[in-house]
């Protein structure tokens, strides 16, 4: 008799495979044994609390993968689910916009998960200004990276464009609404040829070479990062991107540009 497969087991099996580890080898990490890894994977057995949160561990689950494996096990996820605009989620959003963002002195966002931008500082806004449109919702990155203008703003789009590209690949194999998005810059051939720019003598960092406002040339590059210690799925997916000056010229275009915009807001 054929034993059909429980949302755990399917999770289980699909978390195992993404770090190539073989159900010995997992069993091994569990202080378990290959049956009855196996058996959790059909669905002949059914995990404890216990071992979900050796699963946890041992796999070095983020927050939001945790949420799944409880709840495909039939157990209560350990963390909140919050939303969104949340009050928790709002005043960590304006933690990393008062602490972090405000204290950096080149353009620097706060992503959500599909890359839609929910804060910046001064230089950021000055930054993409043009890009953004007057639309009512929040700019997304992938848009401005994708639209004619922005393409027409960078120097070395043939260079630059295989950076956004394998951001949007990464992105959207774990999101639908950034698969659609995919699809759209390939029907409309923005990523055709781009393998053609592979070589092996790609230098240590690829800048991307923007047109200033007064017509010199910025080349910059960006840090992603995110905080550490977080406990919730909504935060954890969220990216900070802090854009680094590659060289004196685009630094100091940039101080001088962010000190004047930091004056407007003042005012």
């Amino acid at each position: 008799m054929t034993t059909k497969s429980s949302p755990f087991g399917k999770t289980l099996k699909a978390l195992r495979r993404e770090r190539g580890l073989s159900q010995a080898s997992l069993a091994d990490r569990l202080g378990s044994t290959q049956r009855h890894v196996s058996f959790l994977e059909t669905g002949r057995a059914t995990p404890s609390r216990y071992m979900l949160q050796r699963i946890e561990r041992e796999l070095a689950l983020p927050v939001g993968r945790s949420q799944v494996l409880f709840e495909a096990a039939g157990f209560a996820s350990p963390y909140k689910h919050r939303a969104e605009d949340s009050h928790d989620v709002v005043e960590a959003l304006d933690l990393i916009e008062t602490r972090l963002l405000a204290h950096w002195p080149f353009p620097a966002y706060v992503l959500d998960k599909r890359w839609t931008i929910l804060r910046t500082n001064a230089p950021g806004k000055l930054f993409l200004a043009g890009f953004t449109g007057t639309q009512n919702e929040p700019p997304n990155l992938f848009r401005i990276f994708l639209s004619e203008t922005f393409r027409e703003r960078i120097l070395n789009w043939r260079e630059a464009a295989p950076i956004f590209a394998a951001r949007l690949y990464k992105e959207a194999a774990e999101d639908p609404e950034l698969e659609s998005l995919l699809e759209e810059a390939r029907a409309s051939g923005l990523l055709d040829g781009l393998d053609e720019t592979f070589r092996e003598d790609v230098p240590v960092f690829v800048p991307v070479e923007v047109m200033a406002p007064g017509g010199g040339r910025l080349r910059v590059t960006s840090l992603l990062g995110q905080l550490a210690s977080v406990q919730d799925a909504v935060i954890e997916g969220m990216t900070i991107e802090l854009m680094v000056p590659m060289d004196e010229g685009t630094e100091t275009c940039l101080l001088a540009a962010g000190a004047q915009a930091g004056l407007k807001a003042a005012e």
